[in-house]
């Protein structure tokens, strides 16, 4: 084992936990070619390491720099979204982190919360909590995925074994008004919402 081996995999971590939450041009692609390159080499893995991970992330970089380009006149990714909810109070949904109400609407109450895996794990906390969804980004379908060791699911899409894993990837659709019964399922293991 190398140094380097450590670092590829301190920065490898890095970058999935990253990629959660923000587009993967965003990465900062030439600060872990520079940390590479800079890192002592003292045996020949630590070189090949710098010098494959570094032409890798050379090329990572160029390719991303073209896409942060390309969508430089467009707005960003949004981060958050609104969501329109039933079964917890205004003021109890504003005790909850990363919860802001905009307002109250015929439906429910309407909130903004973040988007991708942050939205997951919250949605996970508010289903607990007696929440119902009942409209996110405007849409009343959602697609989420879940785990689970046999390669069927009732109503699943699609399904495909994980690798590196045990068990499958299932992918379902629902209404959104289905999505607060689905996470408190202590049979489904959902792993992610795909939001909007």
């Amino acid at each position: 084992r190398a140094s380097l081996d450590d670092l590829s995999a301190l920065q490898a971590s890095a970058y999935a936990t990253f990629l959660q939450q923000v587009p993967w041009y965003r990465w900062d692609f030439a600060g872990d070619r520079a940390a590479l390159q800079s890192a002592p080499k003292g045996v020949f893995r630590d070189r090949e390491r710098a010098f494959a991970l570094g032409f890798e992330y050379r090329v990572k970089a160029a390719y991303a720099g073209l896409i942060a380009t390309a969508v430089a006149g467009m707005e960003p990714d949004a981060l958050r979204m609104r969501v329109i909810v039933t079964g917890m109070t205004p003021q109890a949904l504003a005790q909850v982190p990363q919860v802001k109400v905009i307002g109250t609407r015929p439906q429910g109450t309407e909130i903004e919360t973040p988007r991708y895996r942050a939205f997951t794990d919250l949605a996970k906390v508010l289903a607990t909590q007696g929440v119902e969804f009942v409209e996110i980004a405007g849409n009343d379908d959602i697609i989420f995925t879940t785990i689970t060791d046999g390669p069927s699911e009732p109503g699943a899409l699609h399904q495909v074994m994980r690798q590196g894993n045990t068990g499958f990837r299932q992918l379902m659709l629902v209404k959104v008004t289905d999505l607060a019964a689905a996470l408190r399922d202590p049979a489904l293991r959902v792993e992610h919402i795909h939001d909007y």
